[in-house]
């Protein structure tokens, strides 16, 4: 995203949104990217949806929030691309990888239905990213201590 775009009133409008978890002034950041210059149609008319879910806006407003957040979305989707089959449609998609997060941190683990999901956590530096990248677009810290008693398995 150009950074012309992030204008003061961009930011504060994504940083409230991103410290409350409320996304009802969605359609006032689309007003205000415009203003900015910005007009990828898809992105605002997004913004614009009535019956956009949390995760969606939560995506959106991390796309355009910092390069950071926006690269720990594209880091998500890229998972979930990865731990998933060949599939169309795909195994898993960016909501359900936030999702298995928030599931896995309220039961304690998460079971992958693809071999891939479960033995990339093996590896404690690929827990240690998904996680940073993962409370980078959800807000929700989770403590290397913690990470480390959350299991994540895959289904067979």
């Amino acid at each position: 995203m150009n950074p012309q775009w992030r204008t003061s009133t961009v930011r504060a409008l994504c940083r409230r949104m991103l410290d409350t978890r409320q996304f009802d002034v969605m359609p006032i950041l689309a007003d205000a990217l415009e203003e900015a210059g910005y007009d990828d149609s898809e992105l605002l008319a997004l913004c614009r949806s009535a019956d956009l879910k949390p995760v969606a806006a939560e995506r959106a407003v991390n796309l355009v929030y910092s390069d950071e957040t926006a690269a720990a979305v594209r880091w998500l989707e890229g998972f979930a691309h990865d731990i998933g089959y060949e599939d169309d449609p795909p195994t898993y998609t960016y909501e359900d990888v936030v999702q298995a997060g928030h599931d896995a941190i309220a039961d304690g683990g998460y079971c992958w239905g693809t071999d891939a999901g479960g033995e990339f956590f093996y590896s404690d530096d690929n827990r240690r990213e998904f996680f940073r990248n993962w409370s980078l677009v959800t807000g929700v810290a989770v403590p290397e201590e913690d990470q480390v008693g959350i299991h994540f398995r895959c289904a067979c």
